[in-house]
């Protein structure tokens, strides 16, 4: 099952707007059980509070439950699926995020907090925390709402090195992605391209309709492709139509015709045939998996 989840394509996660952004803390109540997969280019501390589910990130998957505290790296895609007897009524997710550029800059100019710099490393494997760790952060982060900016800045810290001094940790993945590249202007090309598909994965796109959006040469969308995406333009965006597919097959019982129309594909019997190539295994037989 762990290597049938973990070929989802997952999608771009846009946490903000901000072209200069550094951090943000947010709290979720009473959520809904959804299959959202994504990664996002900042790091993401996540605290689940009364809440039990399944955790997968990367390859992993396993059991959550009650203060359940992990941070996620960036580019290491990861979701949530609750499960229908959660305590909806007092369940709750905090969520800190925060950039790489913020983070690293804070870290030359204060030594102090080079420690921070092993938790960031392991972080784009995952990792896991125990429950005494999960509940010092849920102190730190329960009035949030309240805070100053400069108070929300302290707690941010404070949590990151309550992070990076915790002694039971657990790894979510053996392996480790390839070390973030700092380049700018690729990665805002990238994001280009993806904000692109997302909004036009249900349109015949071709390589030279996203070459004259982004105002590229092909040349340049296939090497970005191959760097980013490690797979052909035409791979991507049948993989990410089926992602979105695996989304509504685990989140609504709309019909798998209707799914595969939704997700731009024209014939039932092709979509079926592709979604058994990417998945091993049938649109109706994958929705069973998460009934």
């Amino acid at each position: 099952m762990i290597e049938k989840v973990s070929v989802l394509k997952p999608t771009i996660e846009k946490v903000s707007n901000q072209r200069d952004f550094s951090w943000r803390i947010h709290r979720y109540d009473c959520c809904d059980a959804q299959f959202d997969w994504h990664y996002h280019f900042e790091y993401e501390v996540v605290l689940h509070r009364h809440l039990s589910g399944k955790l997968f990130a990367g390859d992993y998957i396993g059991e959550i439950k009650h203060n359940n505290l992990t941070i996620f790296g960036p580019k290491l895609p990861h979701t949530v699926i609750h499960e229908a007897d959660s305590d909806k009524q007092n369940n709750s997710t905090y969520i800190l995020w925060f950039s790489q550029q913020w983070i690293n800059q804070l870290i030359n100019q204060l030594p102090e907090l080079n420690n921070l710099k092993s938790l960031l490393s392991r972080s784009i494997q995952g990792l896991q925390f125990d429950e005494l760790t999960a509940e010092r952060v849920f102190q730190l982060l329960q009035e949030h709402q309240a805070f100053s900016p400069a108070m929300g800045f302290s707690r941010l810290i404070e949590v990151l090195i309550i992070l990076s001094e915790a002694k039971q940790v657990k790894r979510l993945n053996t392996y480790s992605l390839p070390e973030i590249e700092d380049n700018p202007k690729e990665l805002k090309l990238v994001r280009k391209i993806s904000n692109y598909i997302e909004l036009n994965y249900r349109n015949n796109i071709q390589v030279i309709d996203l070459c004259n959006e982004i105002h590229v040469s092909e040349s340049t969308v296939y090497r970005l492709f191959e760097r980013h995406f490690v797979c052909s333009f035409s791979n991507h965006v049948k993989e990410f139509r089926i992602g979105k597919a695996c989304e509504l097959l685990v989140n609504s019982n709309t019909s798998i015709a209707v799914i595969a129309d939704l997700v731009g594909f024209s014939n039932l019997s092709n979509f079926n045939r592709q979604f058994k190539q990417c998945k091993q295994m049938t649109p109706k037989q994958f929705r069973l998996l998460f009934a």
